[in-house]
């Protein structure tokens, strides 16, 4: 008796393929020739097979849709114990990250003794999961030299404010570029924002494409969490676009897949059987207007200003990609000369902020450049001004400083505090958008921004008594980190310093001349322009 098709089907395969598991999940892959990874169950590794199974049985055999689900299941029953850590375009082991650049084409390779292609699926430690819109990237230039990474410069819009913040704005998208090379580390949200026309979009995809170009360069933002789980799956980089305000629940998604997250599903037309999708991933916001007002988000945020194009100045969109596709090369040689200076060092920052995983990989990768510290304290005041910034765009909180600024001190409770707030601001009857509607509201969000409120100067401490919670609030005997060197006065008292008198809750913060430019009370139902 001869051989089925379904065993005929086998043979052939298992001739070409090398079955493995990807480490964590237990799905089954199939390497195939010419470094392609499929699971046994994608439509490409079916048509793949097909094909192959028709070509080589020499009677033209065909394959049923259910003949061939018979020799996938064969296929994992067969698996070896053979297993792989999987990832998206970028990935890594001890020592060693590998960067994907796509279908078909061969692995980079870095180590701290500088980098290689690996163009054998033998020689990789790590495998890769590949969408099918997923864009090649080219092979980096070997000639490229670590200062290469700036001429990314000629590709966003930097242009429009002094040669120093330029700098530091380049100093902290390359950081941010190179940190997402870093397959072990956490990745920093990178907000870009800025005014109608500054080039926003076209900046965010941009930077996608140096590192992870796919058919999809941006996405909009979604009220279902599933969605940003479905392009964290399939990209390395994501880009969300023209996204105006935060719920608290995203910000707190977005919070998640910044440090990694690890997401429980029911499978389908099942009760208990588990599925597990663990992700953390770089990504891009672009807003005209601050969305991040959430404390938590903040501390795993990095913000970048960029202004408007003038109309002289301003390139098609072609011609920028075009330029993109010039200079990729020599930008990815330079990166990845910069991730091995990272793997390479050994040495220590003498401080690290949140995210000190990502801060001390780019540290390390800088130094290559003598720029490691330079792009801390760039990075320390990015996300102080953005504390700053929170603090004073909540109307609440807002209130409470101005509070604690007059008044010195505060010990009770949060229905006492809430009251005395009201009364500060003058709120006895209609109460602006955004105010807590409740104690333990206002409790909530003290315990949110208190690390926000430290950070301004003041102490906030909280206890436990037999006549309730305690709240005890005050001012520090140091001055915020964030406000050094920043002169309080009061430019209401001036009338040539151009201070206005302003209703509460339209408080917001500016950079003006390097200075911080807050809204304070002056009196009830009015706030003052002041200098912090």
């Amino acid at each position: 008796m001869g051989k089925t098709r379904v065993e005929k089907a086998l043979d052939i395969l298992q001739q070409e393929i090398v079955l493995w598991r990807a480490e964590g999940t237990g799905e089954v892959f199939a390497d195939l020739p010419g470094m392609r990874f499929y699971p046994v169950g994608d439509p490409r590794f079916y048509q793949w097979g097909l094909r192959l199974v028709w070509e080589r049985s020499g009677d033209g055999t065909v394959l049923r849709r259910d003949e061939w689900q018979t020799v996938v299941d064969n296929l994992r029953a067969r698996v070896s114990d053979t297993a792989f850590p999987v990832f998206v375009r970028v990935g890594g082991v001890p020592g060693a990250v590998f960067w994907d650049l796509g279908e078909g084409l061969p692995v980079v390779r870095i180590t701290g003794n500088g980098w290689d292609l690996v163009d054998r699926s033998e020689e990789l430690p790590v495998r890769f999961r590949r969408s099918a819109y997923m864009h090649p990237l080219p092979v980096p230039d070997s000639d490229a030299k670590p200062e290469d990474v700036f001429l990314i410069r000629e590709l966003l819009n930097l242009s429009g404010e002094e040669e120093g913040k330029v700098r530091e704005s380049l100093l902290l998208l390359v950081g941010w570029l190179l940190g997402t090379l870093n397959p072990f580390g956490s990745y920093p949200v990178l907000l870009l924002k800025g005014e109608k026309g500054a080039g926003k979009t076209t900046a965010a995809r941009i930077l996608k494409g140096l590192v992870d170009p796919h058919q999809v360069l941006s996405m909009a933002p979604s009220r279902d969490m599933k969605d940003l789980m479905v392009a964290a799956y399939w990209s390395h980089l994501v880009v969300m676009d023209n996204v105006s305000v935060f719920s608290q629940e995203f910000a707190d998604a977005l919070c998640r897949m910044a440090t990694g997250e690890a997401l429980y599903l029911r499978k389908l037309y099942t009760d208990y059987s588990e599925e597990v999708v663990v992700y953390r991933r770089p990504l891009i916001i672009t807003s005209v207007v601050d969305p991040m007002t959430q404390p938590d988000l903040i501390d795993r945020a990095l913000s970048v200003e960029l202004y408007r194009v003038p109309d002289t100045d301003r390139k098609p969109e072609g011609d920028l990609y075009a330029r993109l596709t010039e200079l990729r090369p020599r930008i990815m040689g330079a990166l990845a000369h910069l991730v091995s200076h990272a793997l390479k060092e050994t040495t220590e920052p003498q401080f690290l902020p949140r995210m000190a995983d990502f801060a001390r990989f780019v540290w390390r990768g800088l130094k290559a450049l003598n720029l490691g510290d330079a792009f801390l304290s760039a990075y320390e005041k990015s996300r102080g001004m953005m504390e700053l910034s929170a603090v004073f765009d909540d109307v609440a909180m807002s209130v409470l400083v101005a509070y604690i600024q007059e008044k010195g001190s505060f010990s009770g409770t949060a229905q006492e505090l809430l009251t005395e707030l009201e009364d500060f601001a003058g709120y006895t009857r209609q109460k602006p958008r955004g105010w807590p509607g409740s104690p333990v509201a206002l409790g909530h969000r003290l315990a949110r921004f208190k690390a926000s409120l430290v950070a301004l100067g003041m102490t906030v401490n909280y206890h436990r008594t037999r006549d309730g919670n305690i709240w005890t609030l005050g001012l520090g005997h140091g001055q915020s980190p964030y406000l050094e060197g920043f002169d309080r006065t009061d430019s209401h008292s001036n009338p040539q310093a151009g201070g206005a008198a302003l209703p509460y809750g339209q408080t917001h913060l500016r950079e003006q001349d390097d200075e911080a430019v807050i809204l304070l009370p002056r009196k009830k139902g009015q706030l003052r322009a002041g200098l912090v």
